[in-house]
């Protein structure tokens, strides 16, 4: 399969080009959000940009969860948990496991183990009494310290894209003035933007004119964008440390039951890949060389993660489950990946089939 066939297929599927109008946009302290309000015959987001819950036939967001339900789960992570490539808002994983009480997604697309604590802490107070919050996570906080230009500031962690999310902050920022200029730049930032992804000469014109202007914040920056996947790895895991510590406080103070959920990979699963699976992998591994700079999907890294994530769940006294192991039950006949980490409706259903029964 050709690779432009390989991800019009892909696009189709998933209905990409309906969640690829969902641009990323900043908020205060969480950094990074979905659009906030985003409606379509395929996913709807609330003011918060959080995905909506399909509910007794409804659908609902945040801002309602408190009027409709005395209790609530939640699922949060990235753009697994948060159902990207869903064919609706009824196929998600929190929708499946709404039956009894509303499970609401408190996900993000590309966020690290940092953002989904940042983003309960941040939210908490819109709900009644969580019963159980599942983390279903592991594979961005691996591509973050993978990706060619990321951690600029490795003390502080960062997000998956990072280079441009903070392009989406400046632009955003320009919005908020109201002298003309501000949009100006703002205008002409993004012409230029257009402009370079589509010629190589003006690439290189710009290249020229960042060797002639440089500021000591890009040397530094630099510098920092040098380290090693390794020396960005340790970084993360003192980080991922100090978020387990804080979830298990959260479980404690609150009386909540936190399940963490090793999200099932493409590469990394244990089930029998339909045919359609092999040719997306094989297409998968070909564009992270574009954009990694290891092989993400090396088994040697997985085993490697999990078990520091596992030893970090036994340390904090929450309940660790690989959800990896899980898909040797899966039918083999059914396609269960999109693409390297994102689920097809069956892939969603059969999820929160088991995740249900591990639910207090």
């Amino acid at each position: 399969m050709k690779k432009n066939q390989s991800e019009d297929l892909r696009s189709k599927k998933a209905g990409f080009d309906t969640y690829a109008k969902m641009h990323h946009e900043f908020r205060p302290f969480v950094m990074s959000t979905n659009a906030d309000n985003f409606k379509s015959k395929i996913v709807n987001t609330d003011k918060f940009g959080f995905r909506k819950t399909y509910y007794k036939k409804k659908l609902i967001g945040l801002d309602q969860i408190k009027k409709i339900s005395k209790n609530q789960n939640i699922i949060t992570g990235a753009s697994t948990a948060f159902g990207m490539g869903s064919p609706s808002d009824k196929d998600t994983i929190h929708s499946h496991l709404s039956k009894k009480i509303p499970c609401v997604s408190l996900a993000a697309r590309g966020a690290p183990s940092q953002q989904e604590v940042v983003i309960y802490l941040q939210f908490k107070r819109y709900f009644n009494k969580v019963k159980n919050i599942v983390i279903l996570s592991g594979r961005n906080d691996i591509g973050l310290c993978a990706g060619k230009n990321s951690l600029f500031y490795p003390e502080f962690g960062g997000v998956m894209g990072e280079e441009e999310r903070l392009l989406n902050l400046i632009s955003q920022y320009n919005f908020f003035g109201l002298d003309k200029w501000k949009t100006g730049i703002n205008n002409l930032y993004s012409l230029v933007s257009i402009a370079a992804r589509k010629s190589k000469s003006i690439r290189l014109l710009l290249g020229l004119f960042s060797n002639i202007y440089t500021t000591n914040t890009e040397k530094r920056i630099k510098k920092r964008l040098s380290l090693s996947f390794n020396k960005k790895m340790a970084f993360l895991k003192k980080i991922i440390q100090n978020d387990f510590d804080t979830w298990s406080m959260i479980a404690k103070k609150n009386n909540i039951n936190i399940i963490y959920v090793y999200q099932p990979v493409l590469s990394w699963s244990k089930r029998s890949l339909s045919s359609y699976e092999k040719k997306i992998n094989d297409n998968e591994r070909k564009r992270f060389k574009k954009i990694f700079t290891i092989d993400i999907c090396r088994k040697d890294i997985y085993i490697s993660h999990k078990k520091f994530i596992k030893q970090m769940c036994q340390k904090y006294s929450i309940k660790f489950y690989d959800a990896n192991d899980w898909l040797k039950q899966s039918d083999p006949r059914k396609n269960f990946f999109i693409d390297d980490c994102h689920l097809t409706a069956y892939g969603n259903l059969f999820l929160a089939s088991k995740i249900k029964k591990i639910l207090k």
